[in-house]
């Protein structure tokens, strides 16, 4: 059995959403089971509705609002059936064929865990979107070099799929989707990252939930350290990488846009020399070729 999981929370229609992307996945059967937990009412209601017409696929789970969600992952730890478990939340969204994506490599009986590539919903016509957009394009980047050269690699919790029973309890002081990758590393199995398997997640377009959802995340990824410092794992933390490959990436593009604009004052000048100067006017021909 395949257990997919999904943690919503004051989102019935984005919980909506996601569900039914889920049940019009390629490949969907018997085979899966769907785990839906919430602490609200309305989201609950949705809920409830699905598992009236598919009783033998979608679960509840009632969550307390004062819940922490590792906490909450370890209750269903305790409960869930499947072989292999996939995590996401209430508000994020799977491609077509991602859950095929994201069990193919576990056809390998030492993969322990595998992960996805996020897409942004948000417009890049703000700053948010625009540095949401530079974020997520460092995460993939860092992923896929990690996995090209064989080093650790965090996963986010918005697409994780584990082997279950190698970890049986998530500790409390971490950022899940990096702690549930190195637990089911450091036990030896393999961890994969497959780029095609993608979800789609908006992130705040608020400069205060922003700058909280950011902080909460890069604290919890520095929290990490304190378990590979004693592992055989050799770990940089994600965001440092990030910034560093960022502030790279930004000076080239800057350098090639300002060289770009010195071509563009080049060109304008020398049409204005030409046609202002020298008397050179526009004339529709093809630039005859070079006598040999």
């Amino acid at each position: 059995m395949i257990s997919i999981i999904i943690t919503a929370f004051e989102a019935p229609e984005l919980t909506k959403k996601c569900i039914e992307g889920i049940l019009n996945q390629k490949d969907f059967n018997e085979r899966f089971e769907i785990i839906v937990a919430c602490p609200d009412e309305p989201t609950k209601q949705v809920i409830m509705d699905y598992k009236k017409k598919y009783p033998k696929v979608i679960k509840y789970i009632h969550q307390n609002y004062d819940c922490p969600k590792n906490q909450l992952m370890n209750e269903i730890l305790k409960i869930v059936k499947g072989d292999i478990l996939i995590w996401t939340d209430g508000n994020k969204f799977f491609e077509r064929n991602t859950l095929k994506l994201l069990l193919e490599p576990f056809k390998d009986k030492n993969v322990g865990i595998v992960g996805g590539k996020i897409i942004v919903m948000n417009k890049k016509d703000n700053l948010y979107g625009i540095w949401n957009s530079l974020l997520v394009k460092g995460l993939h980047k860092m992923r896929k070099k990690r996995f090209e050269k064989n080093n650790f690699i965090e996963h986010t919790a918005n697409i994780l799929a584990m082997r279950n029973g190698i970890i049986k309890k998530i500790p409390l002081d971490v950022a899940e989707g990096s702690i549930i990758s190195f637990l089911i590393s450091h036990k030896g199995y393999k961890n994969v990252y497959v780029e095609n398997a993608k979800v789609y997640v908006k992130y705040p377009e608020d400069l205060k939930k922003h700058f909280w959802q950011r902080a909460r995340s890069a604290k919890a990824h520095m929290e990490l350290l304190r378990y590979t410092k004693k592992s055989h794992i050799k770990y940089k933390n994600f965001y440092n990488e990030i910034l560093f490959s960022t502030i790279k990436d930004t000076f080239l593009n800057f350098f090639r846009s300002l060289s770009f604009i010195f071509f563009l004052i080049y060109v304008q000048l020398r049409a204005y020399i030409s046609l202002r100067i020298r008397n050179q006017h526009y004339i529709a021909i093809w630039k005859p070729k070079p006598k040999s």
